[in-house]
């Protein structure tokens, strides 16, 4: 049991850090225009371009 601590101790470390990594993920920057989706992103949401007149959607 005492030569498995070790083993376990260590797997237990590397499911926290998968764990947290995917959480570390960056948003997007103010003002960033998704082509594909066809939206930009303003004051921490996702808006769509509706109007072409629109200064964020180019």
């Amino acid at each position: 049991m005492t030569t498995f601590r070790p083993l376990i101790q260590t797997i237990i470390v590397l499911l926290g850090l998968m764990f947290l990594v995917p959480g570390c993920v960056a948003e997007p920057h103010e003002g960033y225009f998704d082509r594909d989706q066809h939206r930009y992103y303003h004051e921490h949401a996702w808006h769509p371009c509706v109007d072409e007149k629109d200064e964020h959607c180019h």
